[in-house]
């Protein structure tokens, strides 16, 4: 299957600073892809070169959805993007919507469908309203509305959802996901909130450096990440070094050990690098990867707590605020913990 766009060896320069670095990025119809990474990692930079915005330093840039792929205005026309800041012209909330339709001479249905996408995002009232009068969420539906109507083959979304507060953001999330899936329209969404990535995207692109390191599934990438740096993004940040002795076997410093499912490596007589989310790790004992640790560190994390523990190795667990309530951890106090084994994601070290 031809992705509908496609970008290789794709670099950009500002000021003779490598910004961006891509050896490949396909993407296809009517997947919905996240970029993540940590700020500076390029990911609003790659979403203006994808969207026809900024030109590559060099590298190839093809777009599928493109009848006459030569043209710059052609493949502009086919997409649509939404910003963290709504870009609204100084008219009415009507006339913000229409504009695009409007640049594009296209006369037929245009009232209808601005009164489709007005009711659909619940601002019809709003629609004699000029953008100083809106609030954030309503401005930002007004942003979706405008880019939704023109129907575009593919829609970038850059953090919409960030400028808003938490009731305006649940909401309005909802409403967006349901309406790219019913659309079942290609997205390209960059977020930091890992929490909208479930509602909004079916794919993950991790950036770092300007670099694409991992590419996947939403479960491959916050399950099994392919380094330190996308582990450290995305939660999995329990890293212990070992060696693997046996095929269900790791043997870790301090005489410790981790055991794995069976049949679930290849890579004996290696060193390795075991991955675990501090989620799946639990309190009491198990079956097996039973450790006894000294509290070190309390701290929020969200809207639970992390308990960061010295087995002597550094091992964290999650507790929501009833166990936190009834444990009433301290720190120097002992706590039992088991990682189940198939919570371990390992990976072997580069020579």
């Amino acid at each position: 299957m031809r992705p509908i766009l496609y970008a290789k060896n794709l670099k950009w320069k500002v000021s003779n600073k490598d910004i961006l670095d891509i050896k490949s990025l396909e993407i296809y119809e009517h997947e919905r892809l996240a970029l993540i990474g940590p700020n500076g990692s390029g990911k609003s930079s790659l979403l203006k070169i994808l969207s026809f915005l900024e030109n590559p330093t060099q590298g190839e840039l093809r777009a599928y959805f493109s009848e006459d792929r030569k043209s710059l205005i052609e493949k502009r026309r086919n997409i649509a993007a939404v910003f963290q800041e709504p870009l609204l012209l100084n008219m009415s909330v009507e006339d913000n919507i229409g504009y695009g339709l409007k640049l594009r001479g296209i006369k037929k249905d245009r009232s209808e469908k601005i009164r489709y996408w007005m009711d659909r995002l619940s601002i019809s009232h709003l629609k004699d309203r000029h953008p100083r009068n809106l609030s954030g969420g309503e401005a930002q539906r007004v942003s979706i509305a405008r880019a939704m109507i023109l129907e575009p083959k593919i829609l970038f979304l850059d953090e919409p959802f960030s400028a808003l507060d938490s009731p305006t953001k649940s909401q309005l999330l909802s409403e967006l996901s349901q309406i790219i899936k019913e659309a079942n329209i290609t997205t390209v969404f960059i977020t930091h909130d890992f929490s909208e990535i479930p509602f909004m995207a079916d794919k993950v692109a991790v950036m770092y450096g300007g670099k694409i390191v991992q590419r996947g599934t939403v479960e491959d990438v916050f399950y099994k990440p392919a380094n330190d740096e996308v582990a450290e993004l995305v939660g999995a940040d329990i890293k212990l070094s070992g060696y693997m002795i046996e095929d269900t076997r790791v043997s870790l410093e301090y005489g410790l050990f981790l055991d794995l499912p069976q049949n679930s490596s290849s890579i004996t007589n290696s060193e390795v690098k075991c991955y675990i989310r501090p989620e799946d790790v639990m309190l009491g004992k198990g079956i097996s990867n039973n450790f006894t640790g000294k509290i070190v560190a309390i701290s929020p994390y969200g809207l639970n707590y992390k308990i960061t523990l010295s087995c002597p190795l550094p091992i964290s667990v999650i507790l929501d605020k009833h166990k936190f309530i009834n444990l009433k951890p301290e720190i120097n106090n002992l706590l039992d913990i088991y990682i189940p084994k198939n919570a371990i994601h390992i990976t072997q070290l580069q020579e």
